[in-house]
């Protein structure tokens, strides 16, 4: 061949390396062995597109890493400097150009209600905006997730910004396996004004990350979307290239860990080693990739202010440009800046302060008052109202400060926001008030409390539970069962008695219910203790949806009643503010329902949104109103077979709303229900619970009153063997809890029936034998007196027929033993015994 042929063979074959070495392969690490080691090979970029690759060589040890600044160059597996325009994190990758979704990030919208990908428009997913990605806006569960490979512990950090509550954002990581990471920082605090960083650490090995958002706004209004920027993850063993310079940054020197920002008005393009001037009439911001035309300048680009006052209290009127200055004055139709220098009279001090001849307003000192001109002490028996009063603006106090967003969420070097000419497009500030300040002035003074033990004496607070007796500064205790206003406490009005069945703590600062309560009822008393209802209780109202199908429901937390010092309840904000909590005696949330990504199981995560707080207690009472509160038995209609009545807790809420005039306020009615034994039942009926008025019904076996002795009934057994049995049972159907218990069964002695019958067969007995004794007995003496009168009659028969009277009285021969004989003969032996002596006897006088 000649010379210049194999110059051209050369020169062909060089080219085809080159081409092969570009494209048609690259250099990747095989995985890290038990004792660290790896082999480099070559992967074709396209299967079967080319032969002849690299033999497999013996790669670096997976410890090795390069610095900032740096990148591990493949080919010969060392670590090389980045050129000017670009830059490396060394053992870290970072993302801060959203032109379009970077490799490796993925962006998905998740129904969170039936679990399908939402596909119904482009906002359910993020979407990269230049320099940030912002999130969805609609009530879809977007999820923004970038997995990761970690050589060693590292960690990820990222700029957010989070400017609406109605849209929920997390982070969190998992790793290959779909385990979450234990993180205490899931849920991201929003930010009201200015871009947050947040950092978490990471464990070595694969690691997925996840930014997830979903809308929820019960109102039509929309929410404002999340916004991400300049997400950056360490802990990579190395970085094979090195990242060019985004546009609007520059980096000038080899080995740039970052790149700088370009100044204003300069630009640069993407990979930039210098910042280019702006020409003249065009202008840039800080960190601008391009130059924009000069708008020509108007009356909004413009702002005047006051110099400070001199000894005269005079001020110049100063006209100056807004910065940094964008318009231009050469334009077309520009306006030119008015002339300063205008004397002015200085407007007075604002109230509490004082002027010293100064520029600056003064500070009245502690336990004086001003009202912007001159200090005096206060009187003695008064005190200043501390606080601070802004009326008059000749410059921004000392304690105020002013921030101003321009484009889309984005802040500005200028000091003050870009004007509008419509009159509905800003809002005007005249005065600021703001009371009870630690550290603040006075404008008046007020009487206060004395100690009675010295005169003259200084202001000391009313005791807990006080309040002051009007124009003496004497202090003097609210009377039993009520409770003083904390913003009011002069005057006897200022104590406020407790409702009913309620009692004042200690403190005098509230009203308590001890669990127990005694109502009259139907001619007698039902006592009732209602402490094991006093431990903090969570529920749930039924399922509800937003306009766009959102599930969700409302969770309420209830400390019905118990003593001081009790645990009250409690609502956490754990998605936009952690730190924010409530307590109380009903407070409530809004909980959504939440699926985690490649979990297997469904968990129900909550997330709560503080809406109201129940703070006083009004009473307890089984009427349906107090208060101008009405718990209406219609909601909650009884049961037929009850005969109790319910028995109702109220509570107010001391703020109020535009729509809610008189504040929030609920009910809690109990409702005796002894089926109800494992867990109470509570419900908040549809159309109970309007946002101002929250109505509940509780039902349990503790709600029903004690048990008493009328309660209970007592069941005597037959008495078998001598032995008699009482035994005590409840009444049915049983309406009643704890109280009395029942009494113990009795036994006594007792005769049985068997007894009394053979008693009585004997007494009867004996009855009958004694009584035909004795019906014999007087029969026979009937008999007698009967013959005895018969004969009687017989004598007196003789005696009518005249006859001749006896010559005697003895008897005559024959008839005495006539008579005796028949007399004998119907006589008994002892009889016969009786006669014979009475014979004997008559003998004796013959």
């Amino acid at each position: 061949l000649s010379e210049g042929a194999a110059d051209d063979c050369v020169n062909i074959d060089l080219s085809l390396y080159l081409k092969r070495g570009l494209s048609d392969y690259h250099f990747e690490y095989t995985d890290c062995d038990v004792q660290g080691s790896r082999w480099r090979v070559s992967i074709p970029n396209k299967p079967d597109t080319c032969t002849g690759l690299p033999d497999p060589v013996k790669g670096t040890h997976c410890t090795f890493t390069c610095n900032e600044g740096e990148y591990l160059d493949m080919k010969t597996q060392e670590c090389q400097k980045c050129a000017a325009g670009t830059y490396s994190l060394g053992t870290g990758v970072a993302f801060d150009e959203w032109d379009s979704l970077p490799a490796g990030f993925i962006s998905q919208g998740i129904n969170m209600e039936f679990g399908n990908i939402c596909v119904m428009s482009v906002v359910s997913t993020w979407t990269p905006k230049g320099d940030h990605i912002a999130s969805n806006t609609d009530e879809c569960s977007s999820t923004l997730s970038y997995a990761v490979s970690l050589k060693q512990p590292g960690s990820v950090s990222f700029q957010y910004f989070y400017p609406d509550s109605n849209i929920f954002f997390e982070f969190y990581v998992q790793n290959d396996q779909c385990q979450s990471t234990d993180s205490q920082s899931r849920w991201l605090k929003s930010s009201e004004s200015d871009w947050d960083t947040h950092y978490v650490q990471l464990n070595s090995g694969n690691n997925i990350l996840y930014w997830r958002t979903t809308g929820f706004s019960l109102s039509s209004n929309s929410v404002k979307p999340v916004l991400l920027k300049n997400i950056a993850i360490s802990g990579v063993a190395y970085t094979s290239e090195c990242f060019h310079c985004k546009p609007g940054t520059y980096s000038d020197k080899p080995g740039a860990a970052r790149c700088a920002p370009c100044a204003a008005d300069t630009y640069s393009n993407k990979g930039a080693t210098v910042c280019q001037e702006c020409e003249k009439e065009k202008y840039s911001g800080i960190g601008s990739g391009t130059c924009q035309d000069r708008p020509a300048c108007t009356a909004t680009d413009y702002f005047y202010t006051h110099t400070p006052c001199d000894s005269t209290g005079q001020t110049q009127l100063m006209y100056k440009w807004i910065e940094p200055k964008i318009c231009s004055e050469n334009a077309e139709g520009a306006v030119k800046l008015p002339a300063s220098g205008e004397m002015q009279t200085c407007p007075p001090c604002n109230p509490g302060f004082f002027s010293d001849n100064s520029s600056v307003c003064q500070p009245c000192p502690q336990g004086s008052y001003s009202n912007g001109t001159e200090c005096s002490e206060c009187p003695v028996g008064t005190e200043p109202v501390v606080g601070f009063e802004y009326k008059w603006w000749n410059r921004m106090p000392g304690n105020m400060r002013s921030s101003v967003f321009s484009r889309e969420y984005s802040d500005t070097q200028r000091s003050t926001g870009k004007k509008n000419t419509y009159s509905s497009d800003f809002a005007k500030i005249y005065s600021v008030h703001i009371t009870n300040v630690i550290g603040g002035v006075a404008a008046e003074c007020r009487q206060c409390a004395m100690d009675s033990s010295h005169k003259d004496s200084a202001c000391v607070p009313c005791p807990p539970g006080h309040y002051m007796l009007k124009g003496t500064g004497v202090c003097k205790s609210c009377p039993s069962n009520t409770f003083i206003r904390p913003e009011q406490p002069l005057g006897e009005e200022a104590c406020i008695p407790c409702g009913p069945n309620t009692r004042s703590n200690q403190a005098r600062s509230a009203c308590v219910s001890d669990c127990t309560l005694a109502v009259k009822y139907r001619g007698q008393t039902l006592q009732y203790n209602f402490s094991p209802l006093g431990n903090i209780t969570h529920f749930q109202s039924s399922p509800r949806f937003t306009s766009k199908g959102l599930r969700y429901v409302h969770q309420f937390s209830v400390g019905l009643c118990g003593t001081e010092g009790r645990v009250l309840a409690s609502c956490v904000d754990n998605v936009t503010d952690s730190s924010k909590e409530v307590s109380g005696y009903v407070c409530q949330s809004v909980t959504v329902p939440s699926e985690l990504k490649g979990t297997p199981e469904i968990i129900l995560m909550q997330f709560c949104i503080i809406y109201n707080l129940f703070y006083f207690f009004l009473g307890v009472t089984t009427e349906s109103t107090l208060d101008h509160i009405s718990s209406s038995e219609d909601s909650f209609p009884a049961d037929s077979e009850s005969d109790l009545p319910d028995v109702i807790f109220y509570y107010r809420a001391k703020e109020t709303t535009q729509v809610c005039k008189n504040g929030r306020s609920a009910s809690i009615r109990l409702r005796c229900d002894p089926k109800v034994t494992a867990m109470d039942q509570v419900y908040c009926s549809e159309g109970t619970c309007d946002g101002c008025s929250f109505h509940f019904l509780w039902r349990s076996q503790h709600a029903c009153p004690l048990c008493s002795e009328r309660n209970y009934k007592e069941i005597v057994s037959a008495c078998i063997e001598g032995i008699q049995r009482t035994t005590y049972v409840w009444q049915q159907p049983l309406r009643c809890t704890g109280g009395v218990s029942l009494p113990a069964p009795r036994v006594s002695a007792c005769v049985t029936l068997d007894f009394w019958l053979k008693f009585g067969v004997s007494v009867g007995t004996v009855a009958a034998v004694l009584l035909i004794t004795i019906s014999c007995y007087f029969w026979k003496r009937t008999r007698k007196l009967e013959y005895k009168y018969s004969k009687l009659m017989m004598n007196a028969g003789e005696k009518e027929c005249d006859l001749p009277a006896a010559d005697s009285c003895a008897i005559m021969e024959g008839e005495d033993a006539e008579d005796d004989l028949i007399y004998l003969t119907k006589k008994s032996f002892f009889t016969r015994i009786k006669s014979f002596s009475r014979e004997v006897h008559w003998a004796s006088f013959i």
